[in-house]
């Protein structure tokens, strides 16, 4: 049961479901043989990529012919943010973890709060994404942060993550936990006495004395006191119960009204990605440029589809999409154009990976970073440790001009999703 406003399981799983408020977990295929490492021999091409890049790529130096360009492709590993290790074993030699080399993750300013450019987000925590365990949890967070990614997302609705978060944050107070206020029922009768209760409750959860960011959600924008319970929450901003106050899944006239109404608002998490271009082309995105709102885009990677594992894939059958994320972001793939055009833009993302000697899910983050001066993080659902060094390397390269014309020549192929920011999710279209 959430504690926030009482839902039961059941409803928040639904709820969670159409809120979204995290991005998807990466799933990018390089768990035990970094990409770097295959981008340089074209028998990878042939051999490993053929093999549907299978979670684990059991491969190794005697599958690659010439596997002693190594140390001559030491320059190429690290501007991509990674070094390969190799340790022999009898009988032959396996591929040791990846690390991070002289990749640091830039921050940006919300207001008066600075944060990482990449945040990790904790919608995985709200437990429809399959079991974990906590103090697992706990040390993903730790290897984040001590990554350079400082800034994590969490919600009320999600369960246990504000929890889980919070016991982060208690042994590291550096860290910056963001979450959210989120009204779905009783929109009528909230009060000032409720919200304020509600954030405090939130406050001893994240083990904070005033929550850095609150993203406002509000459901049902036909129950027209959202600016009302906004002003509520600057009210307790005014008190120092809360730093700075976004909100997530506005739509631009909503989010004007606000601003207007004199809500400081200085973000909106947005679902933003080469799959979902509205924010960009409802004109939010210009609009958060003019008005120093930042956008925090979420689904960057769709759940992993915008990966490796599924370059040169058949469509994932329901099997396959074993979790809210993958489902999720199946029907923004669908809206998008459908598994044709979703190939199309793989494979000239995975061309442009090659040639930065990234992974795809990186450039399908370096996209969105730079698509809009108006983003100022991507927020990467990070269940497990496994793509730490991943996450960080987005921030070792940067596409260039022939890079972004030719993923907006795909993106403009699209069919879809219309309208602007959660429209459809609202069913207005």
């Amino acid at each position: 049961e959430s504690t926030a406003d009482g839902l039961d399981c059941t409803m928040a799983a639904v709820l969670l479901l159409t809120l979204g408020g995290a991005a998807a977990l990466q799933g990018t295929g390089t768990l035990h043989w970094p990409r770097a490492v295959l981008l340089h021999t074209s028998h990878a091409r042939g051999h490993a990529y053929a093999s549907a890049n299978r979670e684990h790529a059991d491969v190794g130096p005697s599958d690659l012919p010439g596997m002693d360009f190594l140390p001559s492709r030491r320059s190429a590993l690290v501007a991509a943010g990674v070094a390969s290790a190799f340790s022999g074993l009898a009988g032959g030699y396996t591929a040791v973890e990846a690390t991070a080399v002289d990749v640091s993750v830039p921050t940006t300013s919300l207001g008066s709060l600075k944060i990482s450019r990449t945040i990790q987000g904790y919608w995985q925590l709200a437990g429809i994404h399959g079991a974990y365990n906590e103090a697992d949890a706990v040390e993903n967070m730790r290897r984040h942060f001590s990554a350079g990614v400082t800034t994590l997302d969490t919600a009320d609705i999600y369960g246990p993550s504000e929890l889980i978060v919070g016991k982060f944050v208690g042994e590291q107070p550096s860290a910056v936990p963001c979450t959210k206020f989120c009204c779905f029922r009783g929109l009528q009768t909230i009060e000032m006495d409720e919200v304020r209760a509600r954030v405090r409750k939130q406050c001893e959860r994240l083990k904070v004395d005033a929550l850095p960011l609150v993203a406002f959600f509000w459901a049902d924008y036909s129950v027209r006191r959202y600016v009302d319970v906004a002003l509520m929450l600057t009210k307790l901003r005014e008190e120092g119960l809360i730093k700075e106050i976004g909100v997530t899944n506005f739509d631009l006239k909503r989010l004007k009204e606000l601003k207007e109404a004199g809500v400081p608002v200085v973000s909106n998490q947005v679902e933003l990605s080469l799959f979902d271009s509205r924010p960009l082309q409802s004109g939010m995105a210009d609009w958060c440029v003019a008005n120093g709102v930042k956008l925090i885009a979420f689904g960057t990677v769709a759940g992993g589809l915008l990966s490796e594992k599924y370059l040169n894939a058949p469509a994932p059958g329901s099997a396959q999409l074993d979790n809210a994320s993958l489902r999720k972001y199946a029907g923004t793939c669908a809206r998008f154009g459908g598994w044709e055009l979703a190939q199309e833009l793989l494979k000239t993302m995975d061309g442009i990976a090659r040639k930065h000697s990234v992974s795809i899910a990186n450039v399908a983050q370096r996209y969105v970073l730079q698509c809009s001066p108006a983003v100022g993080a991507v927020l990467v659902g990070v269940r497990n440790s496994k793509h730490v060094e991943e996450n960080v390397a987005t921030h070792g390269f940067k596409l260039d001009d022939a890079d972004m014309a030719q993923l907006r020549a795909i993106v403009a192929k699209r069919a879809g999703p219309k309208g602007d920011v959660w429209d459809l999710e609202r069913g207005y279209i």
